[in-house]
């Protein structure tokens, strides 16, 4: 039994380290489940734009902000993570070995039989990670 607690422990981490898919979430669960799947991510709320229906995440280096949007209907849309360049390395290894790459600086992928873009842009002092449905 105990055996088979592990295994399923395992299982579940291996799925949290694969960052699972933030897209379809309600807004009523977002927080929690960003904080279960992405550890370290705290909501914000220092700042708060009216025109825009969103939650605003920030990991505990700071390195990292995860902006994720709802629709009217509060299901996320679409999601925006801003890295500073010290995290650049690791976050394009990672795409490349998960990812389909499709560009220079996009990837897809298939969740759950719907197809998401992910497109990466460069700024002057920060990257930015941009996933939405194909």
């Amino acid at each position: 039994m105990k055996n088979l607690w592990l295994c399923g422990l395992f299982l579940f981490a291996s799925l949290l380290a694969s960052g699972q898919n933030l897209i379809g979430i309600k807004k009523a669960g977002a927080e929690e489940y960003v904080r279960k799947v992405m550890k370290g991510f705290n909501l914000d709320n220092s700042s708060k734009n009216e025109s825009f229906n969103y939650f605003k995440f920030i990991n505990t280096s700071g390195t990292k902000t995860l902006i994720v949007f709802f629709s009217d209907e509060n299901i996320s849309t679409h999601t925006r993570l801003m890295c500073d360049y010290s995290e650049f390395d690791f976050i394009l290894e990672e795409f490349n070995n998960k990812y389909k790459k499709t560009s220079k600086a996009s990837w897809e992928y298939t969740f759950e039989d719907i197809k998401y873009l992910i497109t990466l842009e460069e700024k002057e002092w920060y990257f930015v990670v941009n996933t939405k449905k194909k």
